[in-house]
C-alpha cells in the first residue's frame, strides 16, 4: 500500500500532462489526468479548479459549478470560483452550452515584444450570455463594419466593437498589409477583453507601430488559466477599479512569477494621442 508521500507524489506527477492536455484543448483527457489527481488528493484546489475549467469546455455544466463550488468553499473570496460559477449560471439560464477552446494557446502572443501586441477592451460587447459561450484564450477574428473595427468569435458570433481610436488605426494598418490575430482574455461581462498581436508588419508599415504608448507596467484583473498561458477570471474589485482609470489600450509585458492558484498577466499601459503625433 502506498505511502500518503508516495501517494501526493504520484499525483504531482499528473499535474503536468494535465496542463499539458489542456493547452492542447484536449479536455477529456485534461478532466481525467486531473480526476486522478483529486482521487487521490482531494484538497488538490489547484487541480479542481484545472477540473472545472475541464468539465465546462466539456459542456458539463452541473459538475463544473460543482467543482467551482468546492473551490469557493476552500476560498470564499477567490474571484476565478466566484466569477466561473456565476458564468455558468447565464449559460444554465440561456439553456446553451460553451463554445469549446479547440486551438492549442498561442503564448507568444501575449507576452512579446512591446508596440506588437495590444489588450484592449471591447465596446458595445455582446450581452452577457453571449459572452459566457466563449472561455478566455479562445480565438477570434477582426472584421471591418462601417469604419469600426469588430471582434468575432470562431462561429461568426459578434463579440464587440474595439475602441475607435484603435480600430481606425488598426484598420489603416491591416489595409497597408499588417496582419493580426486575436484570443479572447476575459469575458467578464462588465469589462470584456481581446489581445490582439501583429504577427506580419509590411513593409509599408515598417516606420509604424501597432500599439505605440506609455510602457508602463500594470497588472490587470485578467489571470492566466495556467503556467501563465490559458486565461481565466482575475482578480477583485479593487484591481478592477485600478484598471478604469488606465489607458484604454494596454501592451503585452512579461508574465510574472507564478502564484497561486493562478498566475497574473501583466501588460502595459498603451495609446494615447501625443503618442500618434509623434509617428
Amino acid at each position: 500500500m502506498a505511502t500518503p508521500a508516495e501517494t501526493t507524489a504520484r499525483a504531482r506527477a499528473l499535474a503536468d500532462p494535465a496542463i499539458e492536455a489542456a493547452l492542447g484543448s484536449d479536455w477529456q483527457k485534461a478532466a481525467d489526468l486531473n480526476k486522478q489527481i483529486l482521487d487521490a488528493t482531494p484538497e488538490d484546489v489547484e487541480a479542481r479548479s484545472r477540473h472545472g475549467r475541464a468539465l465546462l469546455e466539456l459542456g458539463k455544466l452541473e459538475e463544473a459549478r460543482a467543482a467551482y463550488q468546492e473551490v469557493a468553499k476552500a476560498y470564499p473570496h477567490d474571484p476565478i470560483a466566484l466569477r466561473q460559477i456565476a458564468r455558468i449560471g447565464l449559460l444554465l439560464d440561456d439553456k446553451h452550452k460553451p463554445d469549446a477552446t479547440r486551438s492549442k494557446t498561442q503564448t507568444r502572443l501575449f507576452i512579446e515584444d512591446m508596440g506588437k501586441t495590444g489588450i484592449l477592451r471591447l465596446v458595445n460587447p455582446a450581452p452577457p450570455n453571449v459572452l459566457a459561450r466563449y472561455s478566455p484564450g479562445a480565438e477570434a477574428t477582426l472584421r471591418e463594419q462601417e469604419g469600426l473595427l469588430a471582434v468575432h468569435a470562431r462561429d461568426g458570433m459578434l463579440l464587440g466593437f474595439l475602441e475607435p481610436k484603435v480600430g481606425r488605426r488598426l484598420i489603416e494598418l491591416i489595409e497597408a498589409g499588417n496582419e493580426y490575430v486575436v484570443a479572447i482574455v476575459t469575458n467578464d461581462q462588465a469589462n470584456p477583453r481581446v489581445a490582439v498581436r501583429e504577427t506580419l508588419q509590411s513593409p509599408e508599415n515598417a516606420h509604424r507601430i501597432s500599439f505605440p504608448g506609455h510602457h508602463r507596467p500594470v497588472e490587470t484583473k485578467e489571470r492566466a488559466y495556467i503556467k501563465g498561458t490559458f486565461f481565466r477570471y482575475g482578480e477583485g474589485e479593487e484591481a478592477e477599479e485600478e484598471e478604469e482609470a488606465a489607458e484604454e489600450t494596454a501592451t503585452a509585458a512579461e508574465v510574472a512569477e507564478e502564484e497561486l492558484p493562478e498566475e497574473p498577466l501583466p501588460v502595459e499601459a498603451a495609446e494615447d494621442e501625443e503618442d500618434e503625433e509623434e509617428e
